[in-house]
């Protein structure tokens, strides 16, 4: 994967004197990719698209994107959340310290997730599982969803790449999406791709998934060590890798997650590099933006 570098000293200067220009930059940036990626997918008249990537990576907003790319061809689409597919989490696995393994594949409910996709692939429909992440357990209701001969399933998820997730391999799509590129003050990195990931996080976690800001970073270790050994191995099956970086996000994290940030050695490192990035408020987001993933 290329790695590309963006400079806060030039950001936070057309932050100051055009935010919607800064804006609009990073946006077509990302929609750019999404475009030429859903022109690849109609041309190749694939049937199934596995769109996965590490955490806090934006899969659901470039899932939910290439569906409409696709919708606007005269195709159908089901999107496919794995999320949906976790076990209840008493029987999620462990590690070795106790704590849950959510990043290993054996989290997720296989069996019930091939039956899922079988049962879409010979009856036409099947019942579609919703997780409860404050809960830790799928909800008791489950929705009908159907498909027919011009639908596309788009799956999204940590591991949707690995091949011991999937028994069906005919028109198949691999989209891996992750942040590659850095954001650097003063000839330094300031915050590389994956530490970006780690600042998605902690403003999601805390707005969205009842997560304090301590327990995601207390977390994030465990987190990259599953990557490494569950998603990394499989980037390489991609056809297409979208770059998710957004060229202004920094600017959101320094307004909404400095105040969240306490007294920990990481916070207070975190903190202090966020001080040199200006401020932006959430309502120049666009609505249809990856950002909206992780600063609702």
């Amino acid at each position: 994967m290329n790695t590309n570098t963006f400079f806060i000293e030039e950001i936070n200067n057309l932050a100051q004197n055009d935010k919607e220009l800064l804006v609009s930059m990073g946006e077509e940036m990302y929609h750019d990719q999404i475009d030429t990626l859903a022109k690849d997918i109609i041309e190749k008249q694939a049937k199934i698209i596995l769109v996965a990537g590490p955490s806090s990576s934006g899969k659901t907003t470039t899932s939910n994107l290439i569906g409409k790319r696709i919708e606007a061809n005269g195709l159908k689409c089901l999107s496919v959340s794995l999320d949906d597919f976790f076990l209840n989490r008493a029987n999620t696995p462990l590690l070795p310290n106790g704590n849950y393994d959510y990043e290993n594949i054996t989290a997720l409910d296989l069996p019930y997730f091939n039956q899922f996709i079988n049962e879409l692939y010979t009856q036409g429909y099947s019942l579609m599982p919703t997780y409860n992440f404050i809960t830790g357990s799928r909800e008791s209701k489950m929705k009908k969803v159907s498909i027919d001969d011009k639908t596309v399933v788009i799956i999204e998820g940590l591991h949707a790449l690995n091949p011991t997730l999937l028994n069906k391999t005919d028109g198949i799509y691999r989209v891996y999406i992750c942040p590659t590129s850095n954001f650097d003050y003063n000839n330094k990195t300031l915050f590389n791709f994956v530490q970006l990931r780690l600042l998605r996080r902690m403003l999601r976690d805390y707005l969205s998934r009842g997560r304090t800001i301590e327990k995601t970073i207390e977390g994030w270790q465990e987190v990259l060590d599953g990557e490494k050994k569950y998603i990394d191995p499989y980037k390489h099956l991609a056809n297409f890798v979208v770059d998710s970086t957004h060229l202004y996000e920094p600017l959101i994290y320094s307004k909404y997650l400095t105040p969240l940030l306490k007294n920990s050695d990481t916070e207070k490192e975190i903190k202090e590099k966020l001080q040199n990035i200006t401020k932006l408020d959430k309502k120049y987001i666009p609505k249809d933006s990856l950002l909206n993933e992780f600063a609702k």
